[in-house]
């Protein structure tokens, strides 16, 4: 098991490789691909990601604007190096877990003999625009676009769609009733 020793020289190691001259800051992915030793010492040592979190944010190595990393962040970022780092056995050990895992086809349930198929679905139809805004007359000389319309003239528009459509409702229902 590493000592503590060890873990902080590797931290204040690791802190010096990801400050550069004039400020500049290290990728993160390659500040760990080059200390993934430490990231392995931390984790036999008992270390959580919240620790490892906050022992880098105390030396100086943090995310954009000063803020702490976080767990989902630098998580996945050691695994990616990790799998990086030896590709193969990952992959081999997810490829022996699939195929142990059959994939069995599901039975097929036995079906009743007056199975229909199903109703075809229906359109929804539009409702026609008003028509005093069919015959109104366009000023082509500003724009091809269509009138700009305010509220007001959109809630008059509204309440004579819906009066519209009742009054078709109540037409379909009269003659459902002959």
């Amino acid at each position: 098991m590493p000592s503590n020793k060890e873990l902080e020289a590797g931290l204040k190691a690791m802190t010096e490789d990801f400050h550069l001259p004039y400020g500049g800051r290290k990728r993160l992915s390659r500040l760990i691909t080059s200390h993934l030793w430490w990231f392995d010492a931390a984790e036999r040592r008992g270390m959580s990601w919240r620790d490892m979190i906050g022992a880098l944010t105390a030396a100086g190595v943090c995310g954009k604007g000063g803020q702490p990393l976080s767990v989902g962040t630098l998580s996945s970022t050691v695994w990616r190096a990790r799998t990086e780092k030896e590709p193969g056995v990952d992959n081999q050990r997810r490829e022996q877990d699939f195929e142990s895992e059959a994939i069995q086809p599901r039975a097929k349930s036995p079906r009743k003999a007056t199975h229909r198929p199903a109703a075809p679905l229906r359109q929804k139809r539009r409702a026609a625009p008003p028509q005093d805004v069919v015959d109104a007359p366009i000023d082509r000389r500003t724009s091809s676009s269509s009138p700009r319309l305010t509220d007001g003239d959109r809630a008059e528009r509204a309440n004579k769609d819906v009066l519209a459509f009742m009054d078709r409702a109540r037409k379909v229902r009269r003659r459902s009733e002959v």
